[in-house]
């Protein structure tokens, strides 16, 4: 078991992807989750700047120019952009994307968004994982569904040394990614590209297109080593 992960682990690109598939999750749920304040754009800002994982995505290459680029006197005019941009985007009065939500994007008439989030709930249930909700966030929003795969991760990275546990999570988060996020988050990220005015929200976009399948690729070809 030992020698296969390390085999994995023999690419700079795939040791970079294993030690911060976390952080660019954590990142893409606080800024869908939140509207992007100076107590969150700061400390990020500084910790893109020295992220290599920030690389393995053209549009994680294109934030990280923006963050860098940015002076401290600059930083609280981008974050007030930013969250005018947010407001536009995902939480104003005519908001151009409301409902972040995985039934929306794949529902054919009610009964099927409903059956989608009850597999979402079960796969949730079924791995012991709650959500602090604290904006009452639904169970199929983006930001719980990539919170989910980051927990999942985290789970799985402990289980070192548990051959059969690490393979379940391992398991766990290649299902959730086939079966849910793989089926909606491409039109999303589409749309928000798209639609988005600013760097930051433009790049989130990018990201999500990005990110989402080459975690996918990478994590089925740890699944053939370790078998």
């Amino acid at each position: 078991m030992t020698t296969t992960v390390e085999k994995m682990l023999d690419t700079v690109e795939a040791a970079r992807w294993l030690e911060g598939r976390g952080w660019v999750y954590q990142l893409l749920i606080d800024f869908l989750e939140h509207p992007p304040g100076l107590s969150q754009m700061a400390p990020w800002q500084r910790q893109a700047e020295l992220r290599e994982e920030m690389a393995l995505t053209e549009g994680g290459r294109q934030l990280q120019e923006y963050l860098g680029a940015l002076k401290p006197s600059e930083l609280t005019g981008a974050c007030e952009a930013e969250t005018k941009e947010y407001e536009r985007l995902f939480a104003g009065p005519d908001a151009l994307l409301p409902s972040v939500c995985e039934s929306v994007y794949r529902m054919t008439d009610e009964r099927s968004g409903q059956r989608c989030v009850r597999q979402i709930r079960e796969a949730y249930a079924g791995c012991g994982i709650v959500f602090n909700k604290l904006r009452s966030e639904k169970d199929d929003h983006l930001a719980i569904e990539l919170e989910f795969i980051a927990v999942a991760g985290e789970h799985m990275d402990d289980a070192q040394g548990l051959p059969e546990c690490q393979l379940m999570w391992l398991d766990t988060q290649i299902d959730f990614l086939e079966n849910h996020l793989m089926l909606w988050t491409p039109k999303f990220s589409a749309e928000l590209t798209a639609l988005a005015r600013t760097p930051l929200y433009r790049e989130i976009g990018r990201i999500i297109g990005e990110f989402i399948p080459y975690d996918l690729k990478m994590l089925r070809m740890l699944r053939k080593e370790l078998a």
